[in-house]
């Protein structure tokens, strides 16, 4: 078997293309870890979403039982009740 060796030149080209596929792979890694904690907390989010979307609702159905259909002011707290016609 003959044996051969590489040029400088050839050994820093192979180091420094193998450095560039090791940076490239560590940065993909960091990229991949961040997007799994953000999946993560749009889930939480969406999880919580659904908790005050049924809270406001429950909240809803209670005034609306203890002071009827109205149109709700925030700021002041009134509520303007819609009547009834017949």
């Amino acid at each position: 078997m003959e044996k051969k060796v590489l040029t400088e030149e050839e050994i820093t080209s192979l180091r420094n293309l193998s450095e560039q596929q090791n940076n490239i792979l560590a940065g993909l890694g960091s990229i991949e870890y961040r997007i799994t904690l953000l999946e993560n907390n749009k889930a939480i989010l969406k999880a919580q979403i659904a908790e005050v979307e049924q809270a406001n609702a429950t909240l809803g159905a209670q005034l609306t039982e203890k002071y009827g259909n109205g149109t709700l002011n925030l700021e002041t707290g009134e509520i303007l009740i819609e009547e009834v016609t017949a």
